[in-house]
C-alpha cells in the first residue's frame, strides 16, 4: 500500500467530526432535530474515516523511513490517533440507540466528551503534521535541490 493513501484519507474525517461537533452544538442551542440528523451523519462517516486513516497509518509507518529525531513525534502521533479513534468508536456505539438525536438525558456529557475527542483528534493530526513539515517523513526527495 503507497504511503501516500494515509494522507489522502485523513482530511475526510478530521472536516466530517469537526463538522458534526459544531453542527451538534448548533443543533443543540437553536433545537433543531435536522441540524441533529447532519451531526449523525457526519459522526458516522467521519468515525468511519478515523478508522481507515488509523489503518493506513499503520501500514505507512512501515513503509517509510522516520528519522531518529521524529520517533518522540510519531509515538505521541500513535497515541493520540489510538485515543481519539477509541473515543469516537464508544461514542458512535453510545449514540446508535437514539440517533440521529443524542442520548437522552446524557446530551450535555456526550458534546463535551465528543469536543474533548475532537481536540485530541486535531492534537494527533498537529503531531502528524510536525513529522512531516519538519522532518520529512512520508516526502519524497526526489527532484529538489
Amino acid at each position: 500500500m503507497p504511503p501516500a493513501l494515509h494522507p489522502l484519507i485523513v482530511h475526510f474525517p478530521f472536516a466530517l467530526l469537526t463538522l458534526s461537533v459544531l453542527a451538534q452544538w448548533a443543533g443543540l442551542w437553536r433545537r433543531n432535530p435536522g441540524l441533529s440528523t447532519f451531526a449523525w451523519w457526519t459522526q458516522v462517516w467521519g468515525t468511519i474515516g478515523l478508522a481507515l486513516a488509523v489503518g493506513t497509518g499503520l501500514l505507512a509507518k512501515s513503509t517509510v523511513k522516520i528519522p531518529e529525531a521524529a520517533l518522540a513525534l510519531i509515538s505521541t502521533h500513535e497515541q493520540l490517533a489510538f485515543l481519539s479513534a477509541s473515543a469516537f468508536a464508544i461514542l458512535f456505539f453510545w449514540r446508535i440507540p437514539s440517533s440521529p438525536g443524542l442520548p437522552k438525558g446524557y446530551e450535555l456529557l456526550f458534546l463535551v466528551v465528543f469536543t474533548v475527542a475532537v481536540g485530541v483528534m486535531l492534537a494527533g493530526a498537529w503531531f502528524g503534521g510536525e513529522m512531516v513539515y519538519r522532518f520529512g517523513v512520508g516526502v519524497s526527495r526526489t527532484g529538489l535541490q
